[in-house]
């Protein structure tokens, strides 16, 4: 036994083209709720659009100043800090990367001798962060890689050669410039060295956070795994205050972006909910004679939907384009496309939500008593 089509409901494709019919039918109602559509997603994305974009590049100056960066030091070399602090550091949570610094030798170019500039050689435990520029290939145990600033103070024709120190010869294979927060180490040689020396001392640890929320945990735990000799002689340097600036500058900026937002939509499904109900109101008879003909209450409210859908998807493609070419006109960039998107859906979403009362009473509408009235 098979269903009557008005058993079955309306199809997608018949529901869209239905719809679509529907919208050229209304022209009046149509155009104002693409209007408002567009003008709400317009304002919305301009107005946060430049907002997140200020966020972004205020938190991004901050971030400059290094707010995840935690260095301890050993300055007088009494705390003696072992190499093998770096390997237990490394398998800390919310740790993106750890050094050890050694100590400072002072290098003198080979092909010059006692007469050279002196330049600080430095042991470098763990792997090269990211941010480091190496020119160059990576150095074995015992070979160096030279800041790029350094090259002309060591009297070198480039990140080649070779530096005479206290133990020997340290033969320059590359140069390097450092990444943000290690810049001191441009100034000279990092050298890799022997994992096998179980003796070496280290003279700082720089460590990154993952998160600035995270820099004060993470302190806690490198100062309870770093197995110094003696703990009161450590120094230690973090930027737990610009941490707490970023994160409360973070807050208020994303509080005030939410709020704007929730202002916006709340006042457009407003706007909605009105257009769409007049709209209903008076195509009444036209939803009393789908409803005497068997349309179910549940195609009624997905007809309605439909045709809200459609309009308001021309008026968020309208409106995106608008709203990005006012965050480009006053800030110099286009809004990330995520938040682009995220901003459209939840305008097409909210005029979906808009149009459910107005469909519903339609839907519930007594169709003979509707049909009755001239």
């Amino acid at each position: 036994m098979t269903s009557s089509p008005s058993e079955k409901g309306i199809g997608f494709g018949g529901l869209v083209s239905e719809a679509w019919r529907v919208v050229l039918a209304s022209p009046v109602s149509s155009a104002i709720l693409f209007l408002l559509t567009a003008g709400v997603c317009a304002f919305v994305l301009g107005t946060t659009g430049q907002t997140v974009q200020a966020e972004q590049s205020v938190l991004a100056r901050i971030d400059d100043a290094g707010t995840r960066l935690i260095t301890v030091t050993d300055s007088d070399g009494t705390a003696r800090i072992p190499a093998s602090a770096v390997d237990r550091i490394g398998r800390v949570s919310s740790v993106d990367w750890v050094i050890g610094v050694g100590t400072v030798q002072d290098g003198v170019n080979s092909a010059v001798g006692d007469g050279g500039n002196r330049i600080p050689v430095r042991d470098l435990w763990g792997a090269l962060p990211d941010g480091f520029v190496v020119n160059g290939r990576v150095p074995r145990p015992g070979e160096g890689l030279i800041g790029n600033e350094a090259v002309g103070e060591a009297g070198l024709e480039g990140p080649l050669g070779s530096l005479d120190v206290e133990q020997g010869q340290v033969a320059i294979v590359g140069g390097f410039v450092a990444a943000p927060g290690l810049e001191f180490l441009s100034s000279g040689v990092i050298v890799r060295p022997d994992v096998d020396d179980r003796d070496a001392l280290l003279r700082s640890v720089h460590v990154l956070a993952s998160s600035a929320s995270q820099v004060g945990v993470v302190t806690q735990s490198v100062l309870s795994v770093i197995g110094a000799a003696d703990p009161l002689a450590l120094g230690l340097q973090t930027s737990q205050v610009l941490a707490d600036v970023r994160i409360a500058v973070a807050g208020q900026l994303g509080s005030f972006s939410r709020n704007l937002v929730l202002v916006a939509l709340g006042v457009s499904l407003v706007l909605v909910g009105l257009v769409v109900y007049g709209s209903v109101t008076l195509r009444r008879q036209d939803f009393g004679r789908r409803r005497a003909l068997g349309a179910r209450r549940s195609d009624v409210v997905a007809l309605v939907g439909a045709q809200s859908g459609l309009v308001a998807l021309l008026g968020v493609s309208l409106g995106v384009v608008a709203g990005s070419l006012a965050v480009w006109r006053l800030t110099g960039q286009l809004p990330d496309v995520p938040f682009t998107l995220a901003v459209g859906a939840l305008v097409l979403l909210a005029v979906l939500v808009a149009s459910i009362p107005p469909a519903l009473v339609a839907a519930f509408r007594d169709p003979v008593r509707v049909l009755r009235v001239p």
